[in-house]
């Protein structure tokens, strides 16, 4: 049976990061940005159209004008992404260990026969902040806007494609706040539950 870990997190929380590092640790397969490239090779189409929909839900007013002009077989980007994404971390899951960040892996794989780690990762908005502002060369303000926007889009976008509500701890094996563990400490964490599992 393969051991996957999958990641929810704030943004600014260190998400990517630290999942590289417990992919290190736990000798696992690491996938985040890069599930838009295979979604681009598996569907066929551009990587700059996908990544512009990756983990956001298509507008409901888009859904609503599709059905007013009586279309079919029409879907919008970020759905066929969403579907190929599914597919690919079904695939990822029967092949390989892997640690998955964001894409609503832990409901994809929710009644798959794995072994498997949902995690959350939070930070105060300080630490977010920092993490952020310094990565991307922002003001402290800038930096909070971003984190904002991302969040709802990221709170949006797996609250309609899933049963359930985005950082609910009930979703969850592991909440961990990485600004109070920092990157190394939450990844050991994280390497050490999987472990135990």
């Amino acid at each position: 049976m393969n051991k996957i870990i999958t990641i929810g997190r704030q943004f600014g929380s260190g998400g990517r990061d630290i999942g590289k590092l417990v992919a290190e640790k736990l000798g696992f397969a690491f996938y985040d940005r890069d599930l838009i490239a295979l979604a681009s090779e598996k569907s066929g189409m551009s990587h700059a159209v996908l990544s512009e929909a990756d983990e956001k839900a298509a507008s409901p007013w888009l859904y609503a004008a599709v059905g007013q002009s009586g279309q079919t077989g029409f879907m919008p980007t970020n759905d066929t992404l969403f579907a190929v994404q599914s597919q690919i971390i079904l695939d990822i899951a029967k092949t390989e260990n892997a640690v998955i960040v964001g894409r609503c892996a832990d409901y994809i794989l929710r009644d798959e026969p794995v072994e498997l780690l949902n995690v959350y990762l939070y930070a105060s908005d300080e630490a977010r902040i920092k993490r952020v502002s310094e990565r991307m060369g922002i003001t402290g303000q800038q930096a909070l806007q971003k984190m904002k926007r991302h969040d709802k889009q990221r709170k949006f976008y797996y609250d309609f494609y899933t049963d359930r509500k985005w950082a609910s701890h009930v979703n969850y094996h592991l909440t961990l706040d990485s600004g109070k563990f920092g990157d190394e400490g939450t990844a050991e964490i994280i390497a050490a539950a999987m472990n135990l599992k």
